[in-house]
């Protein structure tokens, strides 16, 4: 999994509060967990939206997992600055590559991914590793279980994917770049 340059670093950190708004009252209008949810989130980049889930949607466990060091530190001071409430121990920020998820099969009810999937391979245009990343994070998947991402490049790729593995689209919604996508493991 590549890592960010300074330039995204500095778009995803400053400019995602808006985005990451919108992206919350899609998700709550879309998606209903079981009590007691395990989540996963690859590539949280400062941490916000991971506060907004793990304080709307009041999993039992979010994992947040992240390759960058540098977008790792500012997740964690941000959860530092942002104490979550009624959620305290749900959120737990880590290191792992999207790749090698150091997570036992099936147990996570829904993973995240927003504007990350891309990563996996060294270079944006490059969608040689992205299936990889995403059959790990369908490793992880209970049947049943979720995969909300947001792209904005591989989209007609990645949606083949999901429907060669029987992943049913709960909600999409388009813009003029990026796709957002609920998608439903089978099961």
């Amino acid at each position: 999994m590549a890592e960010m340059n300074a330039v995204a670093r500095f778009f995803v950190n400053t400019f995602g509060a808006r985005r990451n708004r919108r992206r919350w009252r899609w998700i709550r209008e879309h998606l209903a967990l079981p009590p007691g949810a395990s989540c996963l989130e690859i590539g949280p980049g400062n941490g916000s939206m991971a506060a907004l889930l793990v304080e709307g949607l009041a999993p039992q466990r979010y994992l947040a997992m992240e390759l960058d060091a540098r977008q790792l530190s500012a997740a964690r001071e941000y959860a530092r600055k942002h104490p979550l409430e009624g959620s305290r121990g749900a959120l737990s920020l880590e290191r792992a590559d999207m790749l090698h998820l150091p997570l036992p099969d099936r147990s996570i009810d829904a993973a995240f991914a927003f504007v990350a999937l891309h990563h996996a391979s060294p270079s944006h245009r490059d969608f040689s590793r992205v299936p990889d990343a995403l059959a790990e994070i369908d490793r992880t998947l209970r049947p049943g279980g979720y995969l909300v991402y947001e792209e904005f490049v591989h989209k007609e790729k990645i949606r083949r994917w999901l429907d060669d593995h029987r992943f049913a689209r709960v909600a999409v919604r388009q813009g003029w770049a990026r796709e957002w996508v609920i998608a439903r493991k089978p099961g």
